[in-house]
């Protein structure tokens, strides 16, 4: 157990999604104030899983390669050119771009402190010090659409874009710098059809990527058409999105006790954790009052919570005894995100034809059936 690096990692990766999490509440209201439609904004937001699906194998072979701090540290730079393009750009080109780099960044981030934490820690403590990570970080994605939603309310839309500008510039100046060793990029560290075959060949890891599929197609309703819901719909406020995705999101920090659970029984959390995802998904298609909605979000949470932490443990410790860590997450969230990608082509007709309701609960009923077909692969 390496504390300190441990530590520096978490710290790093909390401080990065409270940045980013402040658009959260504002970015697709944002967006489709620019004269954009729902169909137009889905396919918009369609653009990021595209992007990740091609990059993150290659983010992930990279980080094995060069080092998980200098993969940080580019992927927070190129975060402040998406958030400057958000704010400046009007156009649809440069919504786009920002989109793109915007994927290339969080995910670079995102999956680089990952790695770095579960390099940290060993298989019999994995899932309890990646929990508590996890618990700690959902700290600054608790926090950061709230902050985001009263920024927007209180000053202008616009203010939590430039104050994600000033925390990530400030962060950084505390990501430790390392001399980047010359490597060539090989080959094989471009391979996405290389990488998502080695994937494949492991049972387990095939339940994980039906599941991570059918998990990652519900982020349309859920980043998009959840808060065009509350605005349009209901008729509230910035802020009370950000109370919706705190709502989500606060059981997160109980991810040190699934954690712990995960350690023993890892895949038993993660379908747990999917079926009551889903099962809460679908029912928030009956939620007509806000108080209602909070609720619902709540106990989805938990599942997502229970699915989320269990997940990375159970990659995690094939990744470690395959010396391939960064490759087999890297690889799995592209393969999760064709789920997103199909889902953000496929939402705003859904939502056009059937409303936002509609969605929750196809999106609800998708995933409950892929925890049934993903049990017997993952099942020891």
């Amino acid at each position: 157990m390496h504390l300190s690096e441990y530590t520096k990692a978490t710290g790093i990766n909390v401080i990065f999604i409270f940045s980013i999490s402040m658009l959260s509440p504002v970015l697709a209201p944002y967006i489709k104030s620019l004269g954009f439609d729902n169909i137009q904004l889905s396919l918009i937001f369609a653009v990021m899983p595209f992007m990740i699906i091609f990059s993150s194998p290659i983010i992930g072979r990279i980080s094995d390669n060069i080092g998980r701090k200098n993969v940080i540290l580019a992927g927070v730079l190129a975060e402040i050119v998406a958030i400057c393009l958000y704010m400046f750009g009007t156009g649809s080109a440069a919504i786009i771009i920002a989109r793109m780099i915007d994927a290339v960044a969080a995910t670079a981030v995102s999956m680089a402190a990952l790695a770095k934490i579960e390099d940290c820690v060993n298989d019999k403590t994995r899932g309890r010090y990646a929990g508590a990570s996890l618990s700690i970080e959902y700290i600054g994605r608790l926090a950061g659409p709230v902050i985001g939603g009263l920024l927007a309310d209180m000053i202008f839309v616009q203010a939590p874009f430039l104050a994600a500008i000033l925390i990530l510039t400030g962060l950084i100046l505390f990501i430790p710098k390392k001399k980047i060793a010359r490597k060539d990029i090989r080959k094989r560290e471009l391979d996405l059809a290389g990488a998502i075959r080695t994937f494949l060949s492991y049972r387990e890891l095939r339940g994980m990527a039906i599941l991570g599929i059918v998990m990652h197609a519900t982020f349309p309703a859920i980043m998009i058409f959840l808060p065009l819901l509350i605005t349009e719909s209901m008729g509230l406020s910035y802020v009370y999105v950000g109370y919706a995705y705190f709502a989500i999101g606060a059981t997160h920090i109980l991810q040190f006790v699934f954690g712990r659970w995960s350690d023993r029984k890892a895949y038993r959390i993660v379908l747990a954790g999917t079926f009551i995802s889903g099962a809460f998904l679908a029912l928030l298609s009956q939620a007509a009052a806000y108080p209602l909605l909070l609720a619902i979000l709540f106990l989805k949470g938990i599942g997502n919570s229970m699915w989320n932490v269990s997940a990375w443990t159970l990659m995690s410790n094939i990744g470690e005894r395959t010396k391939t860590e960064g490759e087999i997450i890297g690889t799995y969230i592209s393969i999760a995100k064709i789920g997103s990608l199909i889902s953000f082509i496929a939402s705003g007709f859904i939502v056009e034809m059937y409303g936002i309701s509609a969605l929750f609960l196809l999106n609800g009923i998708l995933i409950l059936i892929g925890t049934v077909i993903a049990y017997p692969l993952m099942k020891k």
